[in-house]
């Protein structure tokens, strides 16, 4: 049995965290790349419609995005360049995505081909985009 888990409505459950995930990102659910405060926005929009039964969608945090990049994994982006999530998620994603964490001005990415975080311009206008994230991360060791 696979670890990622194909909900059929539009979301992936990780069953090694619980975490369940939108499998699109952001860009490919509108179009469009999107700075930190419009991610915040369709994080407000898709809670309204209850994506999966749901209203608790929210920007990941680092530590739950990383659980999702694995170097075994492969993938493809927009730009048919690998990324390392599981073929489960849509390919055509985006390279890297918000995190939650803000610190003034600037926002964290996380790099789904290198595994690193790295600080941008929350306003920044580059390829950005988010992928939606809902419940409490299990830790590994069942905790």
């Amino acid at each position: 049995m696979s670890r990622f888990k194909d909900n059929q409505d539009g979301t992936i459950t990780d069953t090694e965290t619980d975490l369940t995930w939108f499998k699109e990102d952001s860009r490919q659910l509108t179009g469009r790349w999107m700075h930190l405060e419009k991610s915040q926005k369709l994080v407000k929009e898709q809670n309204g419609e209850k994506i999966g039964g749901f209203d608790d969608w929210r920007i990941p945090k680092l530590e739950d995005i990383k659980t999702i990049f694995d170097k075994s994994f492969s993938n493809r982006d927009f730009g048919n360049s690998e990324i390392h999530i599981h073929e489960q998620f849509e390919k055509g994603g985006a390279d890297c995505c918000w995190t939650d964490t803000i610190n003034g001005e600037r926002a964290m990415m996380f790099s789904l081909v290198k595994g690193r975080s790295s600080w941008i311009n929350k306003l920044g206008d580059g390829p950005f985009a988010v992928r939606l994230v809902r419940g409490k991360r299990r830790e590994k060791d069942g905790s």
